[in-house]
């Protein structure tokens, strides 16, 4: 007799384990294939940064102080083969047509020599300077994999240390661009803290792009010169994994025709 638990002398132990329904392995290959790409193209970039900074290009070395990087970004194509979404850290990137749109429009509120700031938004920041090469446009970035693009143009940027920023950008930019990664108040409040110390006090021109559920917290966050009042703008956020409703805000007057 058989004791309680243990398998009836007619169960079949040589059963083979359950398998996986043919479209759901299907999917999973997919995604460890395009991870795998994914990987091949980030180190082939890793591979290229290390070759310009021992050829001395200009901007391949982060402590490079020249005016900028002469090194040509990477198309917006092959930036995001090789940069995977971290969705953890609510990366979700723009589609191409809406990424090339923003730099054009970007590159209209811009003059020669103008500094900008690249806020939790490397899609733009790569699409801008895909536009016109600019070397006093710097991205702010918690995720080092953006340094490989430009290092002396990336900036380590942590929302949870708003103030932690190298001292010579205080004050310092005509043009910020801030694409908040979580829509709260909270996250809005430790941008905008940044975005008031690197903003020149006069003259200067903030864009935010985030969803429209926050708008009422944009009111009361985004309040007074120069990064507020905010005007909704003309320009339609589209990004490639989101169905989510998002908008655009500008600080400066006329800012509602902005992307018309």
């Amino acid at each position: 007799m058989s004791s309680p638990g243990s398998p009836s002398p007619d169960s079949n132990l040589s059963e083979s384990p359950p398998k996986l329904d043919p479209s759901v392995l299907a999917l999973l290959n997919q995604f460890i294939s395009e991870r795998d790409e994914e990987e091949r193209r980030f180190k082939a970039l890793e591979a290229e940064h290390e070759a310009a900074r021992i050829a001395g290009i200009t901007g391949a070395d982060p402590d490079d102080e020249e005016n900028g990087s002469d090194k040509p970004m990477v198309s917006l194509a092959e930036y995001k083969k090789a940069f995977g979404e971290d969705w953890q850290l609510s990366q979700f990137w723009y589609s191409d047509s809406f990424a090339t749109r923003i730099a054009e429009a970007i590159h209209t509120q811009c003059s020669v020599g103008s500094r900008v700031a690249f806020l939790c938004a490397p899609t733009a920041f790569v699409a801008f300077q895909n536009v016109k090469q600019s070397k006093e446009a710097y991205v702010f970035e918690v995720d080092q994999r953006f340094a490989v693009l430009s290092p002396r143009q990336y900036v380590f940027y942590d929302l949870d240390e708003p103030e932690a920023f190298p001292q010579r950008f205080r004050h310092y930019f005509d043009f910020v661009v801030a694409d908040p990664p979580f829509l709260n108040e909270v996250t809005n409040r430790k941008i905008v803290t940044t975005i008031r110390q690197i903003m020149k006090p006069k003259d200067s021109k903030l864009l935010l792009l985030t969803s429209t559920s926050v708008e009422d917290v944009l009111k009361e966050v985004y309040d007074e010169p120069p990064i507020g009042p905010l005007k909704r703008t003309a320009l339609v956020v589209e990004h490639g994994q989101l169905a989510n409703d998002f908008a655009s805000w500008g600080s400066w007057e006329g800012a509602e025709n902005f992307g018309k």
